[in-house]
């Protein structure tokens, strides 16, 4: 009998749970009014700064591509850090993806004239090959299975273009306790929390070239404003507390060199 490799296992695994564009859509029309009422604009667990303009500086500096002209926020949310981008770089062409059309309708409000948001989803991109030279996941690659995002994105990238993710991953090697909480953020919030080598292997596959790796910014990150929301409603919105050890904030840069 021929058994699956742990690679194999994890993809049956996030492709049975994974919930469907219908699903993920009410999810996020129903709990975008939290985010918004409590003014939690970019939607992340951890912060660099407790101030929202100062962490998207932050992300400006740390993760801004240069000399990238056409960009893809690969589930922008309600549209702060895509915008705040496209007012950075006004020589380059945004467009934000999301599944919700209650945050599109947000986002597009007042948005710079070099933006364009776009409904779909990460495994049937609605856009033609080679299209981006830099696209960008922050805290949003892990609602559909990892390996078809990333052939979708690679498809989407263009030669030489580059990849950015920066996603709540698993701890390695989780005892059975924390393997039950990270199971529960995957059932109630919907998220894989994919682990770092099951990135890693992931972008292999593809063909993704790795240029650089974060494997847990935590210590960096300021979770206050996240706990500040979770109290504020989000909390109850899921059903339980939402458990903080057995997450960790990883970051991905890759490179298209085919």
């Amino acid at each position: 009998m021929e058994f699956f490799s742990d690679f194999q296992a994890f993809s049956f695994f996030y492709d049975q749970i994974s919930k469907t564009d219908t699903e993920l859509k009410q999810y996020w029309d129903d709990c975008t009014s939290i985010y918004v009422d409590n003014k939690y604009l970019v939607f992340q667990a951890g912060l660099h700064s407790k101030n929202f303009t100062n962490h998207l500086e932050i992300l400006n500096i740390r993760n801004w591509q240069k000399n990238s002209k056409c960009v893809l926020d690969a589930g922008c949310g309600i549209g702060a850090v895509t915008n705040f981008f496209a007012e950075k770089h006004l020589d380059a062409e945004f467009v934000g993806l999301n599944i919700s059309p209650e945050q599109l309708k947000i986002a597009s409000k007042n948005c710079p004239s070099n933006v364009k948001y776009v409904e779909g989803s990460y495994d049937s991109l609605p856009f033609p090959n080679e299209s981006f030279d830099f696209i960008y996941f922050y805290q949003s690659i892990g609602y559909k299975p990892l390996l078809k995002t990333l052939e979708e994105a690679f498809r989407v990238l263009k030669k030489g273009g580059r990849l950015l993710i920066s996603d709540m991953c698993a701890v390695e090697d989780p005892d059975p306790i924390q393997a039950q909480l990270i199971q529960h953020v995957q059932k109630s919030w919907h998220y894989m929390c994919y682990p770092v080598w099951f990135h890693l292997k992931t972008a292999q596959l593809i063909g993704l070239d790795l240029l650089a790796l974060n494997p847990n910014l935590n210590p960096v990150l300021d979770f206050s404003p996240w706990n500040d929301l979770v109290n504020g409603g989000l909390a109850e919105y899921h059903s339980y507390e939402v458990p903080y050890a057995p997450i960790k904030v990883a970051e991905f840069l890759y490179q298209k060199n085919e």
